[in-house]
């Protein structure tokens, strides 16, 4: 025999009863099958092995697991030294299908599953090196029955070596007789594909891509592959991803029909050269370069002359490389997909959405220019995208509008985009216009000007969206940007500059009406402002004296009943706070505030009353005209605005209004001060009754305002000093405190020698000394209060009244020494004024 092998003694020792003794025979048996030297011929072997092929394949249904394992090591290792005959194929083949091969599982033993697959595994790979795996052509049921009971096995190992002999047997075998079982083949596989072992997910990938290309293109099994695999591009792992991109190489290189499936082919490929993992990109980019070389060989003829006439784009995004002409060739072919991808972008799932905005930059990269005309179809769904609620969705589709921009031809879908502009006013359109037109080299001034009054337009303009805010206000930074590049006059340019203008300041008033303390908006729009200020040559306040007036023609239905909260209102208080009070708008300014104390309801009333209490004191910065023309614009103004609301009126909007009609009167006496000295004088018949109102902010206002009533007669000034002494039992502490102060600030005209006789000059010289007396023995009285603040504003008072009326000052201490409790306290204050008033003596 040879190689010592007693093949009756090895076929009566496995027909024994003891499992121990089968299970060594069959451990020897493996042995000595590996160790036979390689001078011992195939036929010696082929011949031993016909003698002891039915025992061995008997054992491969033992009932014990080690004999039945080490039964399957046996063959094996006579299969590695067996010549390729289908006899002996087929002995073994149809073993393997009755133990693997049935509905239900028969083998228990997951490693011996394993090894199963293992041997078919091996019979493959000896057959196809020999050069005769036709002779499998006979048992290729049996052989599909084993493989995909092993690709629906539990255990991963088996499934991953299915996979593997699969791929192996489609390597070799014939499209026209393996084509029948590729249908049921490749349903198994989808089984694999949400397996939850990344390397169960690779095989199957694997093994699909080599089954599709024996596969019947004419049918839907092709198209089912690909839908199947497709959701896996979106998988976890890199090397799946990398394994899809591999699957839609192999098929644009060696798939028949591949020309008929590009658009579905492609994705698989486009998607992995926009994968986050470098890994993956490095691997795909060469072979993606291969697949345009071969669809360039096999088009030279048209991309050629293609070649030939294909200048470099000026405008391509820093950092990308660009693709082929092979491969551009190759997507721009399939051009339909288009449509489909940009379907995606509106799924419902967030790694959907990512991953076919991926695919669309990768599309439109290749595409360049030979898609524009399919702009108008993916417009609006790309610029849905831009809003993405998805922090990565909306950056990705950035990237895509920027791409657009710069590979487009502008001229064929700036009229696009501005149709859409037109069409829709909506932040998604607008952000995505906005990338694009950035991005772009194009823009005549007609662009220019037309995206100015589109922006200006209340569909824009007026919105209370922060986020629609921040892009209007960007593309105006584009066009500012673009208008030094355009051919224009002065003029021309002057007239984008005011549309700029008055669209900044629309927005910024509402973003700061809307919330005061979100400056992004306001701040990106004072940087707007200040560039047309350096471009014009002028200052930020002559800029607003010029066009604030055509703003204000913006701010309409304010005859409505409107609310504080609505837009117009809101407008014109974002407004008056941005530009404040300045002479050549101030008359529309003041028709504007008239509406709205006509119309609107109390809140917006009192919100107008409030933002123009706060520019009233910068009145003497911001109104740059002569002191006459100042003091009538002042007059006019507390007129029509501030005076009718003095006057008392029931209820609390009436209170609310008279109380913010002081404190604009307040702050117009301290931002004009001189000016007011000549306007105040006027309303003192008010003066008494707002000292004694019953709301605490309107007295605060009102006895804050006495400080800057000057230029009164005595008989006009008696009422009101006397009203404002009272103040200084207020319950508020603060008023009182004023009040003490605002005693000392009260200066009286007394009548010239002149014009008068001296009779009335001393009696108005009387009246005043008996208040000034009366107002020293009251703040005597203070000097005493336990309240710091008061104590202060008291001795203060005092102090300027000592210096003015020395003798009135004598006879009350004199007076009030006598009955104050704390002497020492009144004696230190008596001290200080005449220390005080030797010592301006001295200086004099």
């Amino acid at each position: 025999m040879s190689f010592d092998l007693d093949t009756k003694l090895i076929c009566s020792e496995l027909e024994s009863s003891d499992h121990r003794k089968r299970s060594a025979t069959l451990s020897q048996l493996r042995e000595q099958c590996e160790k036979a030297p390689e001078s011992v011929g195939s036929d010696a072997i082929a011949a031993d092995f016909d003698e002891l092929y039915l025992h061995l394949l008997k054992c491969y249904s033992d009932r014990f697991e080690s004999v039945r394992g080490r039964a399957v090591e046996a063959v094996s290792a006579f299969l590695e030294r067996l010549p390729p005959l289908d006899f002996h194929l087929l002995n073994v083949v149809s073993t393997l299908a009755e133990r693997m091969g049935q509905t239900e599982t028969v083998e228990p033993s997951e490693e011996i599953r394993l090894l199963y697959i293992g041997q078919l595994h091996l019979m493959l790979k000896k057959y196809a090196k020999m050069g005769n795996v036709g002779v499998f052509r006979e048992c290729y049921p049996q052989v599909v029955k084993v493989l995909i009971k092993s690709i629906k096995d539990d255990y991963a190992a088996v499934q991953r070596d299915g996979c593997a002999t699969l791929v192996e047997l489609s390597r070799v075998a014939d499209t026209m007789e393996l084509r029948p079982f590729t249908e049921s083949l490749a349903v198994a596989l989808y089984t694999m594909l949400n397996h939850r072992h990344s390397a169960a997910r690779i095989s199957a990938v694997e093994a699909l891509g080599r089954v599709s290309l024996h596969m019947d293109a004419s049918g839907e099994g092709m198209r089912r592959l690909i839908m199947e695999v497709s959701p896996l591009l979106m998988d976890s792992m890199p090397l799946v991803r990398r394994e899809c991109g591999q699957m839609g190489v192999l098929m644009l290189l060696e798939l028949p029909d591949r020309y008929s499936y590009f658009e579905r082919i492609l994705p698989l490929v486009l998607c992995c050269l926009k994968d986050d993992s470098p890994e993956v990109l490095s691997y795909i980019r060469p072979l993606w370069v291969k697949c345009g070389e071969q669809f360039y060989n096999e088009n030279e003829a048209e991309l050629s002359q293609q070649e030939i006439c294909d200048p470099q784009v000026e405008n391509y995004p820093e950092g990308v490389q660009r693709p082929t002409i092979g491969c551009r060739g190759l997507v721009q072919k399939s051009i339909r997909l288009l449509q489909l991808i940009a379907r995606e972008t509106s799924d419902w799932k967030d790694n959907v959405r990512l991953h076919a905005l991926k695919l669309l930059y990768q599309f439109v990269l290749h595409a360049e220019a030979a898609m524009t005309a399919k702009f108008f179809e993916i417009y609006a769904q790309v610029s849905q995208a831009c809003c993405d609620r998805e922090a990565a969705v909306s950056a990705e589709a950035k990237k895509v509008a920027d791409l657009l921009g710069r590979l487009l031809a502008f001229d064929a879908w700036i009229e696009h985009g501005f149709d859409g502009l037109e069409r829709n006013a909506r932040e998604s359109f607008l952000r995505c216009f906005y990338y694009m037109f950035t991005a772009a080299l194009g823009g005549t001034y007609d662009h220019l000007l037309r995206l100015c009054k589109l922006l200006k337009s209340s569909d824009y303009a007026h919105t209370l969206k922060p986020g629609f805010q921040l892009y209007i206000l960007k593309s105006l930074e584009t066009v500012l940007d673009k208008a030094s590049q355009v051919t224009a006059s002065m003029e021309q340019l002057r007239e984008i500059y005011e549309y700029i203008y008055v669209t900044a300041m629309k927005v910024m008033a509402l973003s700061y009406s809307l919330d005061s303390e979100a400056k992004e908006n306001v701040d990106r729009g004072q940087v707007i402002i200040k560039r047309i200020v350096q471009l014009e040559e002028t200052t930020i306040g002559q800029l607003h004296e010029r066009w604030f007036s055509l703003v204000l023609l913006d701010v309409e239905s304010l005859d409505a009943a409107l609310d504080e909260n609505a837009e117009p209102v809101l407008m014109l208080y974002g407004l008056i706070h941005l530009a404040n009070i300045r002479s050549t708008y101030l008359p529309q300014l003041i028709e504007k505030v008239k509406l709205v104390f006509q119309h609107c309801s109390d809140s917006a009333q009192v919100r107008i009353f409030s933002i123009l209490s706060i520019a009233a004191l910068t009145w003497s910065e911001t109104v740059r005209v002569e002191r006459e023309q100042s003091t009538q614009l002042l007059s006019s103004f507390v007129q029509e605005i501030v005076e009718p609301h003095l006057a008392w009126r029931a209820g609390a909007s009436g209170e609310a209004m008279r109380s913010m009609a002081m404190a604009t009167l307040c702050a117009l006496a301290q931002g004009a001060k001189e000016e007011a000295r000549e306007v105040l004088p006027s309303l003192a018949k008010h003066m008494p009754s707002l000292l004694e109102d019953r709301n605490v902010t309107t007295r605060h206002y009102a006895i804050k305002a006495m400080c800057y009533f000057q230029g009164m007669s005595v008989e006009e000034l008696k009422p009101l000093a006397y009203a404002t002494m009272q103040r200084m039992d207020d319950p508020s502490a603060g008023i009182r405190v004023i009040a003490a102060t605002a005693v000392g600030k009260l200066r009286p005209v007394f009548k010239s020698e002149e014009g008068s006789q001296a009779e009335e000059r001393e009696h108005e010289h009387e009246v005043w000394e008996a208040f000034v007396k009366r107002a020293i023995d009251l703040l005597l009285l203070y000097i005493e209060s336990p309240e710091k603040e008061m104590q202060a504003a008291a001795q203060k008072t005092l102090m300027e009244l000592a210096k003015m009326h020395p003798d009135a000052w004598e006879d009350r201490y004199k007076r009030s020494l006598t009955t104050a409790r704390e002497k020492d306290v009144l004696a230190d204050l008596y001290a200080k004024i005449s220390i005080k008033e030797e010592a301006e003596a001295v200086k004099d």
